[in-house]
């Protein structure tokens, strides 16, 4: 477990886990660098992030919930994404673990700023431009105002961080 931040009333813990040491260090990187660009605010958070094989019981790259404690989120990624050539159609190993890493936090800021919020494990609500909650169960994945906002801001906060962190 690794506190980020404990400053006056701030309380940031970052719980990174699996994978090999390498994979912990990058990942633990963009989450810090997504807390600063997606959550600059916020005080208090508990990101568990767990590096595992996750592809094919769940048919992902990663994911994210809302924790049972206020202000926790926990997230999944395939600890072997980063690497070259081992999944299928992933040539850049380290980008996707990165992207993958930047959506997942995305789906953070979201819960984390009641835009998306989830009730049990499965059922989430969007907050509409009405101010309204509403379900879109049966809405296609990749049509789903979350996954929409998630996907077009991977890309940028990933050229970002790479910039920021390889270019320097």
């Amino acid at each position: 477990m690794l506190l980020v931040g404990n400053t006056g009333n701030t309380l940031i813990i970052l719980d990174i886990s699996g994978g090999i040491k390498r994979d912990r260090i990058l990942a633990e990187n963009v989450i810090n660098f997504c807390i600063k660009e997606l959550l600059p605010r916020h005080r208090n958070l508990l990101i568990t992030c767990r590096l595992k094989n996750i592809l094919k019981k769940d048919g992902a790259y990663g994911w994210c919930v809302e924790g049972y404690e206020n202000k926790s989120y926990e997230i999944e990624i395939d600890s072997r994404l980063s690497r070259d050539g081992i999944i299928e159609n992933v040539d850049d190993g380290v980008h996707a673990f990165v992207a993958t890493i930047c959506h997942e936090m995305v789906h953070v800021m979201q819960y984390a700023t009641k835009s998306l919020v989830q009730i049990g494990r499965s059922l989430q609500y969007w907050k509409c431009k009405d101010k309204k909650y509403r379900n879109y169960a049966k809405t296609e994945y990749d049509k789903q105002p979350w996954e929409t906002q998630a996907y077009r801001m991977q890309d940028v906060l990933t050229e970002r961080f790479l910039k920021t962190y390889y270019e320097t």
